[in-house]
């Protein structure tokens, strides 16, 4: 709607300049506090004759520490009430962790994924995805003799699980092979089934 010139009329008992005699039906503030952010600790201030404060109105604070419970009410004696600030629980779980590994693993990052299953094995040590998700980036990384460790563990833990066909078909690939023969100074041997 576009402004207009003409000024709309005002509902009956607005209050305008006009209006502002004694009896323009403002409410006054009542004796003679002329403080309306008076703060509840100050004293009351002094009535004059005539202007005796009415216990009914909305805005006395007369027998407000009757209303409100005392701070210490649901304290026991002798104890002071200490603020008690609860941090936020952060729920990290290993299964969140495997998950945000494999999807570094497909988009071929491979220290972003070995950082997520080095945080997975801290919190599930047992779980097979977790050696098998080390393996797996070890071996893209050139770290052959950790492959193998890993891709053992998995069989360890399950030998008969959804990776171990995985497992020991890596097992037998030359680069690891070789790497157990150099790392342990014996010839290379799989334990594979």
């Amino acid at each position: 709607m576009l402004p207009s010139k003409v000024t709309p009329a005002l509902p009956d008992g607005t209050y305008t300049a006009v209006d502002a005699g004694a009896d323009s039906g403002r409410a006054a503030l009542p004796g003679e506090d002329m403080d309306p952010v008076r703060s509840p600790d100050d004293p009351e201030p002094a009535t004059a004759s005539g202007h005796e404060q009415d216990s009914s109105s909305s805005s006395s604070l007369g027998g407000l520490d009757k209303i409100l419970p005392k701070p210490d009410d649901d304290q026991p004696e002798g104890k002071k009430r200490k603020l008690k600030v609860e941090e936020p629980l952060h729920q990290e779980t290993a299964a969140s962790d495997i998950d945000v590994g494999k999807y570094y693993l497909q988009i071929k990052n491979w220290k972003a994924a070995q950082s997520r299953f080095e945080s997975a094995m801290v919190l599930d040590p047992q779980n097979p995805e977790v050696y098998w998700g080390l393996a797996e980036t070890e071996r893209h990384m050139g770290k052959f003799a950790e492959a193998r460790a890993h891709y053992l563990q998995l069989l360890d833990y399950d030998p008969d699980g959804p990776r171990a066909k995985e497992a020991r078909k890596a097992l037998r690939d030359p680069d690891i092979e070789s790497a157990a023969g150099s790392s342990t100074g014996q010839p290379a041997a799989v334990t594979a089934k």
